[in-house]
């Protein structure tokens, strides 16, 4: 199970303040990628770690949310219908 969380930004008398709020909760499939895809992908120009799996259609947006498991994974690419899944493309954020 993983949590998806959106990221929401504010503005205030300090500055700009990033918060990111859960969602909801998904049985989802983290997959860390082999080396041919991960090089696959930096010759886009994008950085890859993992793929994310879940079952049915979930909207998620590369800058506004993020998948917190036992790590915290960011949307890298837009995610992708297929079959009856939503697969996604993410990087481990450190």
């Amino acid at each position: 199970m993983i949590q998806l969380q959106e990221r929401t930004v504010t503005e205030g008398a300090t500055g700009i303040t990033e918060t990111w709020k859960p969602v909801g909760y998904l049985y989802a499939q983290v997959i860390p990628l082999d080396v041919r895809t991960v090089a696959d992908y930096q010759k886009l120009n994008t950085v890859v770690s993992h793929k994310i799996i879940i079952k049915g259609k979930v909207d998620v947006k590369i800058g506004k949310h993020r998948f917190v498991g036992d790590k915290v994974y960011v949307v890298s690419t837009s995610a992708r219908y297929y079959r009856g899944y939503t697969e996604v493309m993410v990087r481990e954020w450190v």
